[in-house]
């Protein structure tokens, strides 16, 4: 199984989302719900993908009929029926059942897969249907819900990089939004009427389950049964991550920064030791998210500051954190320059969002809103920049 996830991402992703997911106890693991054209038109390959999550050890309750209540039973009928060939143990539900979660946590802990559907109520709209499948999320204390469609993750009205205001940016892959921000990207997305309407409605049943988890914090994602394992088992995705966006604050000094955690996630980034001045160096500035999850560190540079530290903990960088730092690095220093390892792991999303690199044997220097005639200074203060470790690195930028 491993080494089939490692076609469709690295190896080492694939391997440590897989210990992060089985640590949870097995009701938490996430909720899928699938539309009514998924069971119709590709109930072959959900099935396939089911069965590999149970072969991984990983059951998450189907939940249909979301959208579309009055294909609830039949759709489950026809999932039901094709499970067992495939070496699952289905229970079939009707949601609003009695003591449902205890029901399904302990078919979920007994390696049986619940599928659970709605059936149309006279007077229940989607927000009712959300509030119950969010209610029945709380009490399973759910991590993730995926939800299911043919064409995948959620795609604008035109396609390429959208300006949400001035300085920013809804990153797309493929075509489709990879990464929704709802703390930042949220008002942006609506006012500007960036997607169809379809869209539109998913992506607010996604923030309505995530608002309903709260305090849990809940991703949910939306993406097609083929990319399924892709988006939940690889730090790119292949659908749109949608979160409620992390809390980043910028400090001036070290003065109200827990110093102790920031060094542990510098050094567990970088797999190195701090040199012992490094708090005792005065930064620009310094911005850390709330759970130390994230931190960038801003140094005083020639011809414009320079991005000394910039680490995210491997979890974090699956759900955008290092986009929600970027975000907020940007609106206060549209022009930097920084450098990376040439065998830095992200590298490749440097590249992503600078505006010229130059490739040098020891580093990659990176730039961005500087002027060509700065470049040359920008490349030699870069490589002239003190080291901020004292043992050899393991990998990554310095």
């Amino acid at each position: 199984m491993l080494t089939f996830l490692e076609s469709v991402g690295r190896r080492s992703e694939a391997e440590f989302y897989l210990r992060l997911f089985l640590k949870l106890p097995k009701e938490s693991f996430g909720i899928i719900a699938p539309g009514a054209t998924v069971i119709r038109y590709a109930l072959g390959s959900l099935v396939e993908q089911l069965k590999f999550l149970a072969d991984l050890g990983l059951y998450a309750p189907v939940v249909l009929g979301l959208y579309d209540p009055e294909r609830g039973a039949s759709s489950s009928e026809r999932l039901v029926k094709r499970l067992p060939p495939a070496g699952m143990e289905p229970c079939p539900h009707e949601m609003g059942e009695a003591g449902l979660a205890e029901t399904l946590r302990a078919e979920l802990r007994a390696d049986r897969l619940p599928v659970v559907h709605f059936r149309p109520l006279p007077g229940q709209g989607i927000e009712d249907r959300l509030n119950e499948l969010g209610a029945l999320a709380k009490e399973l204390d759910t991590r993730k819900f995926v939800l299911l469609r043919r064409r995948g993750g959620l795609t604008p009205l035109r396609n390429g990089k959208l300006e949400l205001a001035p300085g920013y940016y809804l990153p797309t892959e493929s075509g489709r939004i990879s990464i929704i921000n709802l703390r930042t990207d949220r008002d942006g997305i609506v006012s500007g009427k960036t997607l169809p309407k379809r869209d539109a409605e998913l992506l607010a049943a996604a923030e309505r389950l995530i608002d309903l988890s709260q305090p849990t914090p809940i991703l949910a994602s939306i993406t097609s049964p083929l990319n399924l394992l892709k988006e939940l088992f690889t730090v790119k995705g292949a659908g749109t991550l949608i979160k409620q966006g992390s809390a980043v604050a910028r400090h001036r000094s070290y003065v109200n920064i827990d110093t102790e955690r920031l060094r542990k996630l510098l050094e567990a980034s970088f797999g190195r030791a701090l040199d012992g001045n490094f708090f005792e160096r005065a930064p620009l500035a310094v911005y850390v998210e709330a759970e130390y999850r994230g931190a960038a560190v801003i140094s005083h540079g020639t011809p414009v500051p320079y991005l000394s530290k910039f680490a995210v903990e491997p979890e974090a960088q699956g759900e955008g954190m290092g986009r929600d730092l970027w975000q907020a690095i940007s609106r206060d220093y549209p022009a930097l320059y920084w450098r990376g390892r040439p065998e830095n792991p992200i590298a490749s999303w440097y590249a992503s969002v600078c505006d010229g690199m130059v490739r040098l044997p020891e580093w990659n220097v990176y730039w961005r809103g500087i002027e060509t005639k700065s470049i040359p200074d920008v490349i030699e203060a870069a490589r002239a920049h003190p080291a901020d470790f004292s043992t050899p690195a393991l990998e990554a930028m310095r």
